[in-house]
């Protein structure tokens, strides 16, 4: 009985996380979107990031817990780039709010046109499509390996149900 949860909570996750992928390679190209529609996705990312961290936070809490007594080396790079990762993404949404020329005017939220935070913002692009690489690449066996699962019990089931 215990299993149904948890392979929705999988299913669910791997959505988030590939909604996730589609918003910030969207976001990561304002030139492609407009500006209007940059900014809009990056207010809306907040939903699928909060539902992330949410089923996340198993992980979370338990790596927190098991950081300083049995971690490994790897797994310690891990919780610090995850942490640094969620730095640099909220960086990112503070100053692409605070430079919105759209969406938040739109709404009658005034908004400051400054060098220095545009910088930033551009700045903090930067490092977190790098460490956004790293994430992937430290974590590739394990997302490759759920994806397959989702898919490999998805198409059981379709096959089971055409029988």
């Amino acid at each position: 009985m215990t299993k149904a949860p948890s392979r929705f909570r999988n299913a669910v996750a791997i959505y988030i996380d590939v909604s996730l992928l589609i918003a910030l390679l969207l976001l990561f190209s304002p030139r492609l979107t407009g500006l209007a529609l940059h900014e809009w996705v990056g207010i809306a990312l907040a939903v699928p990031l909060l539902v992330h961290l949410v089923l996340s936070w198993t992980w979370i809490s338990g790596n927190t817990a098991r950081l300083l007594k049995t971690a490994t080396a790897r797994a310690r790079a891990n919780y610090v780039l995850n942490w640094t990762l969620f730095a640099l993404i909220v960086l990112e949404v503070t100053s692409g709010i605070a430079i919105s020329h759209v969406a938040l005017p739109y709404l009658g939220v005034p908004t400051i046109n400054d060098r220095t935070w545009r910088a930033l913002h551009n700045w903090t692009l930067n490092v977190t499509l790098l460490v956004i690489g790293f994430h992937i690449a430290m974590n590739w066996t394990a997302l490759a390996a759920g994806v397959r699962r989702y898919l490999w019990r998805t198409s059981d089931t379709q096959d089971s149900s055409s029988q």
